[in-house]
């Protein structure tokens, strides 16, 4: 992600998000309604005699004329005339429905006078109560009555801004995403001023708003996206409740808070489904749209799905308190005879063992695994969850099919990237060889057939047909396009292959094992065939080719990052005038062999330095490296890098590049970030990232 997103897009859309929902909220529910809803509530209890026996409460109502006239009265004396027309519409309909009966017109009360009103009688709460058969029309009293309205009122109330604060989480999401294809588009348009034959850096107005934008915020992007998130998750999960003296349907104001509280976490929980499902997607069109890498997303998705799995145990446990408090411990296990609850409590359950083996050092050591244990145990949550909101008769559902349709969604285009690389998907053959003092798999995979050229900065998924286990799923990096013939970095319009790296080689990983055991480890020099199945390409190429300066400061695996550019940046028709790469490796192994192998002749441009900066070596390691690399002991200091880098660049263009560890990656991205508060232009920060 680019620093031209900046932490201020964070703060800005939580804002934005708050100020959204509450500008655009009306009232929770017109009082007309709630005062309809609060007379015939507070009657719906009384049993007149003028009811059929044989008829359900409802219908019971809809023959009353007592019942009627009663429910006319308590319109006529406590709310104002809107509340006839929002309850007694809808009341006609459903008597004529369920009934076979219209109610009669409201003027049937017209001939009770002030003082017939007077003399009702005023039925309280405690005779509301008890079994009793009226054969007079009565009004309930002003504070029965009063009850009902402060019942039904915060209960409306409560009940909207559930709705609302769920909906907040798309609305959340959707204004970074907007910040972010904004962002995109600025940098887009001021890369492109850096193709004017100007001598000096670019000064257009996207380029000064660039230079404000990213100098003034240093913090990570995502970082601050992820605090503001779940700060509205909290404060939206805090806020909205109206808790009353009496409620009739909640005794005390512990359990008010406890039934508002669960309900509130359990709607945006669910809320955040569709976010969880479209984050953790490789086919994510949001990419495509902000630019950023799968490892943003990566890290959205896993977040997002951390936050909703806290709120489904919050629901959980206050329901489970709720319920105990009610009817004790037989009361509880009562509730697992609903299918309703017990799926509940298994989509819980299912949500915090995902959670549980979601862990780094499982995905890390174990990612097969836990890619298996991931997705069965996303179905069977999303199962679970929709025959939990079963209940509310279809309500919830799109909740659902959102998720279902973006999975589906997904594997259908993953289908159509394999078969765009290679129609006879089933018949790519790459050559392969591994070199176990550097831990380097390499593959040479044919590409004439792509309907995608391989681009620097691009990734494949491989699957190897022919190994132990097909079904696993490898990522890789472009590296380089080669020509097949003479294996130069020449560039030609014939058949090309592109050299593929590892992401990361770790020899505890299933994504180098696999490909390892069919490799002659004893021969570095000896290649092997695979028939692979690949899928991509996926990521994006940055610009880099623009910049007069270019810097990469990377450590380990990040090398992959300047080696997949370093063709373009070497040999095109358009390079940069300097490319420096600054690599802290712990290995010299691994490093000389990345230089021989890998840099080659591209050693000898002139436009390109490399730095290797070694934390453990032997002086006798060091014998065989390329006289045109630099080493030095230690670690990168990326603010004095960046800063010679900068002062060379003599006011024009300077990428700066970073890719390893995040405390290497947050020195960088300080110092560009300072370097742009105290004036410096034409100085851009691109973070690469290894998060499959």
């Amino acid at each position: 992600m680019r620093l031209q997103l900046s932490s201020r897009a964070a703060l800005l859309s939580l804002c934005i998000a708050i100020l959204s929902i509450n500008q655009a909220a009306a009232a929770p529910e017109s009082p007309a309604r709630v005062c309809f809803n609060a007379c015939q509530t507070a009657l719906a209890p009384l049993l007149f005699d003028d009811m059929l026996w044989n008829q359900t409460r409802l219908n019971k109502t809809c023959h009353s004329a007592r019942g009627l006239s009663s429910l006319y009265l308590c319109l006529d004396v406590y709310c104002m005339p809107e509340a006839r027309s929002a309850g007694l519409g809808p009341l006609n309909k459903t008597c004529q429905e369920s009934a076979f009966t219209a109610i009669p017109p409201f003027d049937v009360i017209s001939n009770y006078t002030r003082e017939d009103r007077d003399r009702l009688r005023r039925v309280e709460l405690e005779e509301a109560k008890k079994p009793h058969t009226w054969n007079e029309v009565v009004l309930p009293s002003e504070a029965y009555f009063g009850v009902w309205w402060d019942t039904l009122d915060s209960v409306a109330y409560v009940n909207y801004w559930h709705y609302h604060y769920g909906a907040s989480m798309i609305i959340f999401w959707a204004v970074v995403v907007a910040i972010g294809v904004v962002s995109h588009v600025v940098s887009a348009v001021s890369n492109s001023q850096l193709m004017k034959p100007s001598p000096s850096r670019p000064s257009g107005a996207f380029s000064s708003f660039s230079s404000w934008f990213t100098g003034t915020f240093t913090l990570p992007a995502t970082s601050l996206t992820l605090v503001a998130f779940l700060l509205v998750n909290i404060v939206f999960s805090v806020i909205g409740y109206r808790i009353v003296p009496v409620n009739l349907y909640f005794d005390t104001k512990f359990r008010q808070v406890l039934r508002y509280g669960s309900d509130r976490t359990g709607i945006i929980s669910f809320a955040n489904f569709p976010l969880i499902w479209l984050f953790g997607m490789r086919n994510n069109v949001l990419m495509w749209l902000t630019g950023w890498d799968f490892g943003t997303y990566n890290n959205f998705h896993r977040w997002v799905a951390r936050i909703a799995t806290v709120q489904a145990i919050i629901h959980s446990v206050g329901y489970s308190m709720l319920v105990t408090a009610e009817g004790g411990w037989s009361g509880y296990l009562y509730w697992y005879t609903y299918m309703f609850w017990w799926t509940g409590v298994l989509a819980t359950i299912f949500m915090s063992l995902l959670l549980l083996f979601s862990f780094y050092w499982i995905r890390r050591q174990q990612y097969e695994l836990f890619l298996i244990i991931h997705i069965v145990l996303s179905i069977i949550v999303l199962v679970t969850m929709f025959l939990h909101v079963s209940i509310f008769d279809g309500e919830y559902d799109l909740l659902f099919w959102i998720p279902l349709f973006i999975w589906f969604s997904d594997r259908l285009l993953r289908t159509l990237r394999i078969v765009a690389f290679n129609p006879y998907f089933w018949n790519t053959r790459a050559s392969a060889s591994y070199n176990p003092s550097s831990n380097i798999v390499r593959l040479a995979v044919p590409c004439a057939s792509s309907v995608y050229k391989p681009q620097p900065g691009t990734y494949y998924y491989l699957h190897v047909l022919n190994g132990p286990r097909c079904w696993e799923s490898h990522p890789f990096t472009v590296a380089a396009v080669l020509d097949p013939a003479n294996q130069t970095s020449t560039k030609l319009l014939g058949e090309q292959v592109p050299l593929l790296e590892p992401g990361e080689p770790d020899p505890s990983s299933t994504d180098t094992l696999e490909t390892q055991s069919l490799l002659d480890a004893s021969d570095p020099s000896s290649m092997t065939f695979l028939i692979l199945l690949v899928d991509g390409p996926y990521g994006h190429t940055q610009p880099f080719h623009l910049f007069t300066t270019v810097v990469f400061v990377v450590g380990g695996s990040g090398i992959v990052v300047p080696l997949s550019y370093l063709q373009a940046l070497t040999t095109s028709s358009v390079v940069p005038r300097s490319v420096q790469i600054h690599w802290a490796v712990r290995e010299p192994q691994f490093a000389l062999d990345v230089l021989q192998t890998d840099v080659g002749d591209a050693l000898g441009s002139p436009n390109l330095s490399v730095k290797i900066y070694l934390t453990q070596y032997t002086h006798d390691s060091l014998a065989d490296f390329p006289s045109q690399v630099t080493l030095q002991s230690g670690r990168i200091d990326a603010p004095s890098v960046i800063a010679s880098a900068l002062e060379s660049a003599d006011s024009e263009s300077l990428a700066v590049v970073a890719c390893g560890p995040a405390q290497m990656a947050d020195a960088a991205r300080k110092t560009v970030a300072g370097m742009k508060r105290n004036g410096a232009t034409g100085i851009e920060y691109f973070e690469e990232k290894f998060e499959w």
